[in-house]
C-alpha cells in the first residue's frame, strides 16, 4: 500500500513530492497541468490523428519508471477512447482493457470486476512466445472464473497472441524447434531464401502456439467446467500488428490475422445490429398489425374479439401456472444446494480463512499484505496475484451452486430444460393451432400478430433481465461476507505495533468464529431473497404486460384512426428479410 501511495505522491507531484508536507501537497499549483484532477472531473483529449493522439495519452494510460515525464496512470481509474469511422465493426462494441496482475490500483479494481461482468467477450493478449505458459494470463482468467461465468455473461474466450514477427530464424530453427530447411520447404539457393525462412518460421511458431494455448485451455478442467462451453468456446489469433501497418512487409495481410480479427469484431457487431434492427421492426410490425386489424368494429367482431379474449386469458393462465412451477422448482433446488453450503462454511471458514490471513509459508514481510488486505475490506490484488477473503470464505457456498447457477441461468446457447429461458421460451399466448382457427379471418389474424410480437418482446427483455439479477444473485453471498466483515476488517487495519500482525489475525478470526453461523445464514437468505424478487418480477411482468396487451387488441374497441397499413406491412417484411442477410 505504501509502494502504491508513493507512486500516486510522485505522479501528481514528481519525486520532489515525496519529501512534501501535507499542506504543501494540497496547494492548488501542483495541478496546473491537469487541473480536472482537482474537481473529479472527465479530462477530454480531442486529436485529428491517431499519432497525435498516442501522444497525448501516453502519460495516462502507461508508468514507465524509466520516463522522465510525468506519468498519471497510478491515480487514473479508467480511460475511454472514442475511434471514429470504425463504424462497421466497433459501432455497437466496446473494449476493455483490463489490469493485469502487476496493476494493483484499488479504485481500479473496483472498476475492472464490475466491467468484467458485463463482457460477453474476454480476450486474453499475450505475447507469442510465453503466450502458453504466461503464468498472469492464466492466473487472470483462473481468479476470475466467477466474475466471468456465474457473475457475469461470458460467451466466448479469444487468445490473442501478438508480436508474432519477433522471431529469430536461426534461433527458432535450432534450440527450439529443430526444424531443417527441407521441413519447411526451402532451400538456401532461393534468391528469397531469408525471407522465405522468416515467414515459414513465423508461421510454423504461430501453429505450434495455437495447439499448445489450445491444449493447455483443454487442461483446465475447473474452468472449462464452470463456463460449461463446447468446443467453439476459445479462439485463438496469432497477430502482428507492425506487419499490417509498416509499407514493406514479408507477411501477407491474413497472414497477420489483423483481418481476421477484425472480422471477429465485425460478426459480432453485425450481429448486435441485427438483433437490434430486428427488435425494432417487430416492435413496429406490431404496431401496424393492430392498427390493420382495428379497421373493422362492427358488433359481430366486437364479440368475436371478447371469445377470443376469454380464450387467451385461460392460454395465459395454463403457461402463468407452468412457468410459476418452473420457478418453485429452482428457488427450490437453490435454497436446498444453498443450505448445504451454509453448513460446510460454518465448519470450514475459520481454515479457508486461515489459509488467507495465516499462511504456513514464509511470513516475512507478510504484515504489509494482511494491512493492505484489512484496508481495501478483504481483497488485495499485488504484483503476486489476488487475494480474497470474503470469497475464500463463500466458497463452499459457490461450490453447491455453481453447476446449478449455469444449469438454471445460462449465458451460452445450449440452454437445458431446467433454465429458466427455456421455459420462458415454452411460455405461449397464442399456439399455432389458434393462429390455424382464424386464419381466414384477416382482422383477429392481425391482432393475434400484434399479441404475438408482444409476447417475443417481453420475453426476449425478461431473458435479459434475467442475466443481469443472476448476476446479483451470484455475488450476493461473498458481498454480504464483506458487510459483514467490514467492522473487524477497519480495527484490524488500525492495529500498529509491536506483534501487531498476530493481532490482526487473532481478531479477524475470533470476529469470524463469533459471527460465522448467522453471517452464513444470513449470507444464504440474501441470495434467496434475490431469488424470491427475481422470480416474483418475471411472473408478474410476463402476466401484466400481455394482460395489457390483450386488453388493446380485443378490448378497447374504435379507439384507433381508419388506416390501411397493409403497404407499410409489405415493406416491413422486406426490410426484415433483409436485415436478417
Amino acid at each position: 500500500m505504501s509502494t502504491t501511495a508513493n507512486e500516486k505522491i510522485t505522479a501528481l507531484y514528481g519525486e520532489e513530492g515525496l519529501s512534501m508536507t501535507l499542506e504543501n501537497l494540497k496547494k492548488d499549483v501542483h495541478f496546473g497541468s491537469v487541473p480536472e484532477f482537482l474537481k473529479t472531473k472527465t479530462k477530454k483529449l480531442t486529436c485529428e490523428n491517431a499519432s497525435d493522439f498516442s501522444d497525448e495519452i501516453q502519460c495516462y494510460i502507461q508508468h514507465n519508471d524509466l520516463n522522465a515525464e510525468r506519468s498519471y496512470w497510478p491515480i487514473v481509474n479508467s480511460v475511454t477512447i472514442k475511434v471514429p469511422n470504425c463504424e462497421d465493426f466497433l459501432e455497437h462494441i466496446i473494449l476493455v482493457d483490463l489490469p493485469g496482475t502487476g496493476d494493483y490500483n484499488k479504485s481500479r479494481d473496483q472498476m475492472w470486476r464490475s466491467k468484467l461482468r458485463d463482457c460477453s467477450i474476454v480476450w486474453i493478449v499475450s505475447e507469442i512466445n510465453r503466450a502458453a505458459s504466461d503464468k498472469d494470463a492464466w492466473e487472470i482468467l483462473s481468479s476470475s472464473i466467477s466474475d466471468m461465468a456465474q457473475g457475469g455473461e461470458c460467451r466466448s474466450l479469444c487468445f490473442i497472441c501478438t508480436k508474432t514477427d519477433d522471431i529469430s530464424p536461426q534461433n527458432y530453427m535450432g534450440r527450439s524447434s529443430q526444424l531443417r530447411d527441407e521441413d519447411i520447404h526451402i532451400t538456401p539457393e532461393d534468391p528469397e531464401y531469408s525471407k522465405k525462412k522468416t515467414i515459414a518460421c513465423i508461421l510454423h511458431r504461430n501453429k505450434k502456439a495455437k495447439d499448445r494455448v489450445k491444449k493447455n485451455f483443454n487442461q483446465q478442467h475447473a474452468l472449462k467446467k464452470q463456463f460449461s462451453c463446447g468446443d467453439d468456446f476459445l479462439t485463438v489469433f496469432t497477430v502482428s500488428s507492425r506487419q499490417f501497418t509498416i509499407e514493406d512487409p514479408i507477411l501477407k495481410p491474413e497472414e497477420t490475422e489483423i483481418p481476421m480479427l477484425r472480422e471477429h469484431l465485425r460478426k459480432y457487431n453485425k450481429n448486435h445490429r441485427q438483433k437490434m434492427a430486428m427488435h425494432y421492426i417487430l416492435g413496429a410490425d406490431g404496431i401496424l398489425s393492430l392498427i390493420q386489424g382495428s379497421k373493422e368494429c362492427d358488433a359481430e367482431m366486437i364479440a368475436e374479439s371478447s371469445q377470443l379474449y376469454v380464450g387467451l386469458e385461460k392460454n395465459l393462465h395454463d403457461s402463468h401456472e407452468h412457468l410459476h412451477e418452473c420457478c418453485e422448482k429452482i428457488y427450490s433446488s437453490l435454497e436446498e444446494l444453498l443450505t448445504k453450503g451454509e453448513r460446510d462454511s460454518v465448519e470450514k471458514c475459520l481454515e479457508a480463512a486461515k489459509e488467507v490471513i495465516a499462511p504456513i509459508k514464509d511470513s516475512r514481510g507478510f504484515h504489509r499484505t494482511l494491512t493492505a488486505l484489512c484496508k481495501n475490506d478483504g481483497f488485495l490484488r499485488s504484483r503476486t496475484g489476488q487475494t480474497d477473503l470474503n470469497s475464500s470464505m463463500a466458497k463452499h457456498m459457490f461450490q453447491h451452486i455453481d453447476e446449478a447457477f449455469n444449469e438454471f441461468f445460462p449465458v451460452q446457447d445450449n440452454v437445458t430444460e431446467k433454465s429458466l429461458q427455456a421455459n420462458i421460451d415454452k411460455f405461449t399466448l397464442i399456439p399455432e393451432e389458434l393462429i390455424v382457427k382464424y386464419k381466414n379471418s384477416a382482422v383477429l389474424t392481425h391482432l393475434l400478430k400484434f399479441l404475438k410480437t408482444e409476447e417475443i418482446k417481453v420475453k426476449t427483455m425478461l431473458k435479459q433481465e434475467i442475466i443481469e439479477r443472476k448476476k446479483r444473485m451470484y455475488t450476493a453471498s461473498s458481498d454480504f461476507i464483506k458487510n459483514t466483515m467490514k467492522p473487524c476488517y477497519q480495527g484490524a487495519a488500525a492495529i500498529g505495533g509491536v506483534g501487531s500482525m498476530k493481532k490482526k489475525q487473532d481478531m479477524l478470526l475470533n470476529y469470524i468464529e463469533s459471527s460465522k453461523s448467522t453471517m452464513f445464514q444470513k449470507a444464504k437468505r440474501e441470495v434467496l431473497e434475490l431469488t424470491e424478487n427475481a422470480m416474483r418480477f418475471i411472473l408478474e411482468k410476463m402476466k401484466k404486460e400481455l394482460i395489457l396487451s390483450m386488453g388493446h387488441a380485443l378490448l378497447i374497441g374504435d379507439t384507433l384512426p381508419y388506416m390501411d397499413v397493409s403497404k407499410e406491412i409489405e415493406e416491413l417484411k422486406n426490410l426484415s428479410t433483409k436485415v436478417g442477410e
